[in-house]
């Protein structure tokens, strides 16, 4: 008979997704995920498989909790630009913030992985792929409701607010300067013009 688990998957994914997070996929090794999650490394592997699968296992849940915390400021009230903006906002008090030197776990694993791991890559198109879903939707309600002119596509525009985001996160990394930032965001709100 298995012995009953001791811990908590989410607790482990989160401890998980933290290192992740902080070092990269790369740079963490099996002992440290050990040490952060406080879990042996036979429990490890039984419940994730192996270090990757726990890697999976941090995007799907950055992807439900970060990710869609952020796209939940796009369904508040206000105008399109309102809620882009307030989008936009906690991207940049983030990203010079807390979040400084972490940058945005998607954007870090597309460059680190998603151009060799398939896995890593489907799920951080599925991530680009739910914000520019919002976007659009958002930008389509704007557009019968006389808020984004006719001509403007929500498609194209959704596409170049999820590039906005992601640049702006990649920026933040190297240089966290809050007006640089918004001077990015300004810009790309005048494409609702």
């Amino acid at each position: 008979m298995a012995r009953p688990r001791e811990f908590e998957e989410e607790e482990v994914v989160k401890a998980a997704l933290a290192v992740f997070w902080r070092q990269g996929y790369q740079a963490t090794s099996i002992q440290d995920l050990v040490e952060a999650t406080g879990i042996n490394r036979g429990s490890l592997y039984d419940t994730f498989g192996d270090k990757h699968g726990l890697f999976l296992e941090v995007v799907a849940y950055y992807r439900r909790q970060v990710t869609a915390r952020r796209l939940a400021l796009l369904e508040g009230p206000g105008s399109v630009r309102e809620r882009l903006a307030r989008f936009f906002d906690e991207v940049i008090e983030f990203s010079v913030g807390e979040g400084r030197l972490l940058g945005c776990l998607m954007t870090n694993a597309a460059v680190e992985l998603a151009p060799h791991d398939r896995d890593t890559a489907l799920a951080v198109a599925a991530n680009m792929g739910a914000m520019e879903k919002t976007f659009r939707r958002l930008l389509t309600a704007a557009r019968k409701e006389g808020d984004l002119a006719p001509e403007k596509s929500p498609r194209d525009l959704a596409r170049f607010l999820t590039a906005t985001a992601n640049g702006l996160r990649v920026m933040a990394k190297v240089s966290p300067e809050r007006a640089a930032l918004k001077s990015v965001v300004r810009i790309a709100l005048q494409s609702l013009d």
